[in-house]
């Protein structure tokens, strides 16, 4: 979605060797998923909808690197972010306070989501968007590694076909982008 918004709202280009880049990406995303063997629920599309309002947060994360500082954004995009989970843990009008056991787990988790947002944030500060986000594609499969690791999960041989996927969009975006500056640079310097 962003990789589709991101001309429209951002005035970025869009090749063909982006677009065929991401589309690359989401077919090795649809390979881990596999949709369709699970039946469709609620949990599921809310899932798909959140991708679309997902882009509209990087897009105006995008917007905000031009005038404001990565600190400013990352302070009020975690405590939006705060509040919202707050309302929503309180929905049912019962919030747990953390235990001894889990309070340095919330802590870790707490502190690698401020981490993610500041990695985000100067990534799009200083790279198009449609650069950036392929490189999201792979948090499927290093997450399956994880749970692998931690949790035991088996992975299939779809994962793995699916993450050689992934990394092969990621590959061809970056290398599209790189020819792109190289040919920048090349005009650039001819012009001078």
């Amino acid at each position: 979605w962003v990789i589709l918004l991101s001309p429209l709202l951002l005035n970025e280009r869009l090749t063909a060797l982006k677009m065929t880049a991401a589309l690359i990406g989401f077919a090795g995303v649809l390979i881990v998923t596999r949709p369709g063997t699970a039946p469709l629920s609620p949990g599921l599309v809310t899932a798909a909808a959140s991708a679309i309002f997902f882009a509209f947060t990087t897009i105006s994360t995008k917007k905000l690197t031009r005038f404001a500082s990565i600190g400013c954004i990352v302070f009020w995009l975690t405590t939006m972010q705060a509040v919202l989970g707050a309302i929503a843990a309180g929905f049912d009008g019962q919030i747990s306070l953390p235990t001894a056991q889990s309070a340095p787990f919330l802590i870790l988790v707490g502190l690698a989501g401020l981490l993610a947002h500041f990695c985000i944030t100067n990534a799009l500060a200083i790279a198009p968007a449609t650069v950036v986000i392929p490189f999201d594609f792979a948090r499927l499969p290093t997450i399956a590694v994880v749970g692998m690791i931690l949790y035991h999960e088996p992975i299939d041989h779809w994962v793995l076909i699916g993450a050689a996927v992934i990394f092969s969009g990621i590959f061809l975006n970056i290398w599209s982008e790189s020819r792109n500056s190289l040919a920048t640079v090349e005009n650039t310097s001819r012009n001078t």
